[in-house]
């Protein structure tokens, strides 16, 4: 029973880890060195485009937003969002709903329902306004938070809306991520799918030691043999 349930926990552990793993390097492929995170979106119509303050002031990192006109000049500016919502009135409007980290995609909705105006560069009321053929780019700090930022282009739909935002530490988390994740993979394979042992290799046959005996048997005495030295010259000593 208990080895069953160890298993089992391994294998979640195993799961779990080979999960946090691949979220963790998916961001920060995504995401690169830089740890920026870059979502767009593309109208289909030629209402202005607003990004309330909402998405534009979540995070406490600086938020560029560029936008491409298809055609023609493109037109944006930043302004308190009570002025902002006085000034588009219930004009229709494209108005951003937040960002899908998946596919890396601003959420969008359509809003209002009378004709946009054609004089919202006019209005004294916009922090900040540029307006270019080419692509324009804004850099939204946060010092001035809430901020509402709206984009129109003279020319039809824009060709494309980018939000940018830049925070290293995501990188940093991304990659952390995924070491603890890969950590928790081996561990729950560790634990699931033990290592059997390999049973020790029979050695060649040794043969036993004898035993050595409590006590040696007594010596027996050697006995010697007197000899005498014998002169062979002289007769009484060689007859003896």
């Amino acid at each position: 029973m208990v080895s069953v349930v160890k298993r089992l926990v391994g294998a979640l552990l195993a799961l779990g880890g080979l999960a946090l793993t691949v979220v963790g390097v998916w961001f920060a492929t995504q995401l690169g060195s830089s740890g920026t995170a870059e979502f767009v979106v593309r109208p289909t119509t030629a209402d202005p485009v607003v990004i309330p303050p909402q998405v534009l002031n979540r995070v406490d990192a600086d938020v560029v937003v560029t936008a491409t006109p298809a055609s023609g000049n493109v037109w944006m500016a930043l302004a308190n969002p009570s002025d902002a919502t006085a000034v588009l009135g219930d004009s229709r409007r494209t108005e951003v709903t937040g960002v899908d980290v998946r596919d890396w995609l601003l959420t969008t909705r359509a809003s209002g329902s009378g004709a946009p105006s054609d004089a919202l560069g006019v209005a004294d009321l916009w922090r900040q306004q540029d307006a270019a053929e080419g692509p324009v780019t804004l850099t939204v700090e946060q010092d001035e938070a809430p901020e509402t930022l709206v984009v129109t282009g003279d020319g039809g739909p824009l060709r494309s809306l980018t939000f940018s935002v830049t925070d290293k530490a995501w990188f940093v988390e991304s990659v952390v991520a995924a070491l603890v994740g890969l950590f928790v993979l081996v561990v729950g394979v560790l634990l699931a799918w033990p290592r059997r042992r390999q049973p020790a290799a029979a050695g060649p046959d040794v043969p036993p030691v004898p035993e050595a005996p409590d006590a040696l048997p007594p010596m027996t005495p050697m006995t010697r043999t007197p000899y005498h030295l014998t002169d062979p010259a002289d007769p009484e000593e060689a007859a003896r």
